[in-house]
C-alpha cells in the first residue's frame, strides 16, 4: 500500500513540478518582454527630449537674431534686452543638447558643427552690435546684417533639419519595437493566466484526491500504530523483565564472587601470619595469591558501579560542584601532601545531576592526575569551567551548557589510544607501574553520558592532560522511560 501511495505521489508531484516549470518559463519571458517595453519607453523618451532640446536651441538662435534686428533698425539699446535674454537660452540649450545621449553616433559631430556654426554668428551679432554702436545712424550695418544672418540661418536650418529627420526615423522605428514589444507582453499575460488557471484545476484535483487519499492513509497508519503499540508493550515488559533478571544476577555475582574471594584472602592473612617461617619461598606465592584475591575484589566493585550508574543512581537534583570539589580534595588530602601537589580550581557552577555520581567522576579524574605524575616534577592540577551554547549538537534540547576542564601536567599519552583509555579494561600501563583496574575512566564517561553530556580528553606524551567535561545546566525532562530502559539495557 505503501508503493502505491508513493507511486501516485510522484505521479502529482511531477504534474505539478511540471505546470509550475511552464509557469515560469513564462514569466521569465513575460519579464523580458517586460523589460524590453520599458527600455524601448526610455528611448523613446530619450529620442523626444533631443529633438525638444534641437527645437530648443533653433528657436533661441532665432529669438537672439529677432532681438538684434530691432536694435539694428531702431538704434535704441533697450530692443537689445531679449537679445542678452537669448543668449543665456542659448548656452542652456546647447548644453542641454549636449548632455544627451543620441543612439545615433553621427549626431554628436552634428551637434558640434551646430555649436561652432552658432558660435560663429553670435561673434558676428556682437560685431554688429559694436558697429551700430559707434554710428547708430548708419543703415549700412543693419543690411549687412540681413545678409549675413539670412546665410547663417540657412546653415543653423540645415544642420536642424539633418538631426531632426534622423531622430524622427529613429523614433518611428522605436514607436515599431515598442508595438511589438507589448504585443509580446499581452501575449505572454494571456499564456500566463492559461496556465494559471490550469495549475489552480489541476491542484484543486490534487488536494482532493490528497484529501481522500490522507483519509485512506491515516486509517492504516492507524491500524499500524496500534500494532507496533502492542509490540513495543510487549517488549517494553521483556525489557524490564530482563533488566530485573540482570540486577538481580549482579547482587548474587557479587555476593557469591566476594565470599570467595573474603575467605581466599583470610586464609592467606592466617597463612603468612602463623607458618610464614614454615613456608619459605611459598610466602611469596601467599603475598601474590592475597594480592591476587585483592585486585579480583577491587575489579568486581568496579564492574558493579559501572554497572550501576544508571540502574541504582540517585535522583537528580540542584548540585554545587564547589561543595563537591571541597569534599574530594578533603577525601585526597593525603594523597595531595604526600605528592607536593598543586591545585587551583576556578569558581564552579551549579547543575543539575546525581550528587555522588558528580563526586564519584571527580573524585577518578583529580585522582588519576594525581597518579599518573612524572617524577621529578611537582603535579599541577588545574580545574577550569566555562559557559558555552548548545552548538554543535549535543544530545537533549538545551541552551545553556557548561565545558568544566581538569587538566594536569603528568605522563600525558598518545592521542592515537584515546577511545582505548575510556573502554573498560584497557590499560596503556601495566600494574607494576600504576595500580587500577582499568574501569575508571569507563566508568566517568558513563556518568557524563548519563547525565546527557559529554566526555573527551586531549594529551601530549611527557606533556599534561586535559579531560574536558561538557555539562548542560539543566537535565531534559523528556527522556521517556523506554528510552532510559534501552540505555539500561544495553549495558
Amino acid at each position: 500500500m505503501l508503493e502505491r501511495f508513493a507511486v501516485l505521489n510522484r505521479l502529482w508531484s511531477f504534474s505539478v513540478l511540471a505546470l509550475v516549470s511552464l509557469l515560469a518559463i513564462n514569466a521569465i519571458q513575460s519579464y523580458s518582454s517586460i523589460s524590453e517595453l520599458v527600455m524601448n519607453e526610455s528611448r523613446t523618451s530619450n529620442t523626444k527630449s533631443m529633438l525638444r532640446a534641437v527645437k530648443d536651441v533653433y528657436s533661441s538662435v532665432q529669438d537672439a537674431e529677432l532681438g538684434l534686428r530691432g536694435f539694428l533698425i531702431s538704434g535704441k539699446a533697450d530692443q537689445l534686452r531679449p537679445y542678452f535674454i537669448s543668449l543665456n537660452s542659448i548656452k542652456e540649450n546647447i548644453t542641454t543638447l549636449k548632455g544627451i545621449q543620441s543612439e545615433l553616433p553621427e549626431q554628436e559631430q552634428r551637434i558640434r558643427q551646430l555649436e561652432k556654426v552658432i558660435e560663429e554668428r553670435l561673434h558676428q551679432m556682437t560685431q554688429n552690435i559694436n558697429q551700430k554702436s559707434v554710428n547708430v545712424n548708419s543703415d549700412r550695418v543693419a543690411s549687412r546684417n540681413m545678409l549675413i544672418s539670412h546665410e547663417s540661418m540657412i546653415r543653423i536650418r540645415a544642420l536642424i533639419s539633418e538631426m531632426e529627420e534622423a531622430e524622427f526615423e529613429l523614433l518611428n522605428q522605436q514607436y515599431l519595437q515598442a508595438r511589438k514589444s507589448r504585443s509580446k507582453v499581452k501575449a505572454t499575460i494571456i499564456i500566463a493566466n492559461g496556465i494559471g488557471l490550469v495549475l489552480v484545476i489541476v491542484i484543486g484535483v490534487l488536494v482532493s484526491r490528497a484529501i481522500k487519499r490522507q483519509k485512506t492513509e491515516a486509517a492504516w497508519l492507524e491500524a499500524m500504530v496500534e500494532k507496533r503499540t502492542r509490540e513495543l508493550k510487549h517488549f517494553s515488559e521483556e525489557l524490564q523483565r530482563s533488566n530485573g533478571e540482570l540486577q538481580d544476577f549482579a547482587f548474587v555475582a557479587s555476593h557469591d564472587l566476594q565470599e570467595p574471594l573474603r575467605k581466599i584472602r583470610a586464609f592467606g592473612d592466617r597463612l603468612a601470619s602463623r607458618y610464614s617461617e614454615a613456608l619459605g619461598d611459598g610466602a611469596d606465592y601467599v603475598y601474590r595469591m592475597q594480592n591476587a584475591a585483592e585486585r579480583m575484589s577491587k575489579l568486581i566493585e568496579d564492574l558493579l558501579t559501572f554497572s550501576r550508574v544508571t540502574t541504582r543512581s540517585n535522583p537528580i537534583e540542584s548540585v554545587d560542584l564547589n561543595e563537591t570539589m571541597k569534599e574530594i580534595l578533603d577525601t585526597l588530602e593525603i594523597a595531595i601532601e604526600e605528592k607536593g601537589a598543586e591545585i587551583n580550581v576556578e569558581a564552579l557552577p551549579t547543575v543539575e545531576a546525581d550528587s555522588s555520581q558528580m563526586k564519584q567522576l571527580f573524585q577518578n579524574l583529580v585522582g588519576n592526575a594525581l597518579k599518573f605524575t612524572r617524577p621529578g616534577v611537582t603535579p599541577k592540577i588545574s580545574v577550569r569551567v566555562a559557559e558555552t551554547q548548545n552548538t554543535d549538537g549535543k544530545a537533549g534540547s538545551f541552551v545553556k551548557w557548561f565545558r568544566i576542564e581538569v587538566e594536569d601536567n603528568g605522563i600525558g599519552f598518545d592521542e592515537k589510544y584515546l577511545e582505548k583509555i575510556f573502554t573498560p579494561f584497557q590499560r596503556l600501563h601495566g600494574r607494576e607501574q600504576y595500580e587500577g583496574t582499568g574501569i575508571g575512566l569507563a566508568i566517568c564517561r558513563r556518568i557524563v553520558q548519563r547525565h546527557q553530556g559529554e566526555l573527551w580528553a586531549s594529551s601530549e606524551l611527557d606533556a599534561g592532560t586535559t579531560f574536558i567535561i561538557d555539562l548542560p545546566a539543566y537535565q531534559s525532562d523528556k527522556v521517556d522511560t523506554l528510552t532510559k530502559e534501552l540505555i539500561e539495557y544495553e549495558f
